[in-house]
């Protein structure tokens, strides 16, 4: 009997295990996907590169655009990560609900249209609230999304034991992630509010960095979802 017990309960522990694994790949392959099905689309449609992850709302991918943030919205909503005992408010569970939200946020309230981009009809919270304060929740939304998932990877994914050193190895993709989102935070408030962002408009710097950002995300969650085990394995160091 207590081994039937034992079993069932192994049985269970292993299903969460995997549960989790296969929450974190999922968010992981979504924030690849994203940046890659639009930029196949700029190439085969010969439409090229627009100057922002966001504008492609305004394209005949606003589909792809829109459910896959609301699906990475729901898988980073159901994650819950490692509980701590002690009352904090850092926790897996907070930071992956807030970055759900700025997901969803970014989806559900759209920028503007871009210079030259047919009209559309306005979405509800364009009509309701105008197009300038509704594109000022989506850059709110945006910064929460990636500034939570910044966190995430620089102050949660790194705790722990590193007396392994494959965790040595994945804390440091890690951290360069996450100092790697804040960099593209940065660079985009710098081309955004300066003058360098029309002298480089043509290169589309802003929708490159949200890319780089994007792929920080999918690098973090690939290796703490178990996939990318020769690049951590690379990232051990030797003593």
């Amino acid at each position: 009997m207590d081994q039937d017990l034992s079993g069932i309960r192994q049985q269970a522990e292993n299903d969460l295990v995997l549960s989790f694994l296969a929450v974190r790949r999922a968010i992981g392959l979504l924030g690849l996907f994203l940046p890659l099905a639009l930029i196949a689309y700029g190439i085969l449609s010969g439409e090229g590169i627009r100057g922002s992850l966001s504008s492609y709302y305004y394209s005949p991918m606003r589909e792809i655009f829109v459910g896959t943030l609301c699906a990475q919205a729901v898988f980073l909503w159901s994650y819950e990560g490692y509980r701590t005992v002690e009352a904090n408010w850092l926790t897996d569970r907070n930071l992956s609900r807030a970055a759900a939200l700025g997901a969803a946020g970014i989806a559900l309230w759209p920028t503007i249209p871009e210079a030259g981009a047919p009209e559309v009809v306005c979405t509800l919270t364009q009509c309701l609230l105008g197009l300038q304060l509704t594109r000022f929740v989506h850059f709110a939304a945006a910064l929460m999304f990636f500034g939570a998932m910044a966190v995430t990877f620089l102050c949660l994914f790194t705790r722990g034991d590193e007396g392994e050193p494959l965790k040595r190895g994945a804390n440091r993709i890690y951290r360069i992630c996450g100092w790697t989102i804040i960099a593209a935070l940065l660079l985009i408030g710098l081309v955004q509010f300066t003058p360098l962002g029309a002298a480089i408009a043509t290169w589309s710097p802003v929708f490159w960095l949200e890319v780089l950002a994007s792929a920080a995300i999918a690098a973090s969650w690939s290796v703490k979802g178990r996939s990318l085990q020769p690049l951590v394995q690379m990232m051990v160091p030797q003593r």
